[in-house]
């Protein structure tokens, strides 16, 4: 089955979030999206992977 999670920089980087979570799962691709304004910008990544097999 092919699922999504989000992922936010708000805590600890990106790289390494995506890199725990998908150690035993298919990836299939991400999605990034930055927002700024005048005093912050947030990174943020939408990872889409295949969980099992169907």
């Amino acid at each position: 089955m092919i699922k999504t999670k989000e992922f936010s920089s708000l805590k600890t980087p990106l790289d390494e979030q995506i890199n725990k979570f998908i150690k035993d799962k298919e990836l299939i691709d991400i999605k990034y999206q930055v927002n700024e304004n005048d005093n912050w910008t947030s990174h943020h990544a939408l990872v889409i992977y295949k969980d099992g097999d169907k």
